[in-house]
C-alpha cells in the first residue's frame, strides 16, 4: 500500500465531501506513486479503461506500463481497442459497482476480456466487491473504507474470498 495516498485519504475522514475533494485535487506525483504499485501487480493487459473518477489513477498507470488508456463509458471508447485482448478497468471509487459492471458488459460486446478491477477507494459497506467478484473480476483496491455512525474510517476486516467452482 501506498502510504502517502493512505495519508492523504486519512487527513479527509471521516468526512465523505473532504474525501472527494481530496482526491480531486490530489497531484499528480501522488496518482504516479499509488499507479506503480498497481503497475507492478497488474496482469497482462493490452489498455486500460477509466470511469470517469479513475482518470487520473489510470493515465499514471499507463505510463507505467507503456500502455493505452481510453474512455470506459464512450461510446467508441472501448471500440478503439480494436485487436486488444485484455483490459483492466480503472475506478476512481468502487461503490455499488453499477458503473463498473455497465462498463464490463461494454468491453464484453467488443470483445474485450476484462479480469481485474482497479479501485483507488473502495466502499466496503457497498455490494460493489461482490457484484464484480461474481463475474469472476478480481477487484484490487489501494484503500478500503467504511460507513461508520460516525462517517467513514478505514476497513478493518479483510474481504471475502470466494471459494473457486470447479
Amino acid at each position: 500500500m501506498n502510504l502517502a495516498f493512505r495519508d492523504a485519504v486519512a487527513e479527509t475522514l471521516p468526512s465523505e465531501a473532504r474525501l472527494r475533494a481530496r482526491l480531486a485535487a490530489l497531484p499528480e506525483r501522488e496518482w504516479e506513486d499509488l499507479a506503480g504499485l498497481f503497475a507492478a501487480t497488474l496482469p497482462e493487459v493490452d489498455v486500460l479503461l477509466a470511469l470517469p473518477e479513475g482518470l487520473s489513477l489510470a493515465r499514471a498507470i499507463a505510463r507505467a506500463r507503456g500502455i493505452p488508456v481510453l474512455d470506459a463509458l464512450s461510446p467508441n471508447g472501448t471500440g478503439e481497442a480494436a485487436g486488444a485482448a485484455g483490459a483492466a478497468l480503472v475506478s476512481g471509487h468502487l461503490t455499488d459497482g453499477l458503473p463498473e459492471m455497465e462498463a464490463l458488459l461494454r468491453a464484453e460486446r467488443r470483445g474485450l476480456r476484462v479480469p481485474v478491477v482497479i479501485a483507488a477507494i473502495e466502499r466496503t459497506n457497498d455490494r460493489g466487491r461482490t457484484r464484480l467478484e461474481l463475474q469472476a473480476v478480481r477487484v484490487q483496491a489501494a484503500v478500503r473504507l467504511a460507513d461508520t455512525p460516525e462517517g467513514l474510517a478505514f476497513e478493518r476486516r479483510t474481504p471475502r474470498r470466494w471459494p473457486k467452482v470447479s
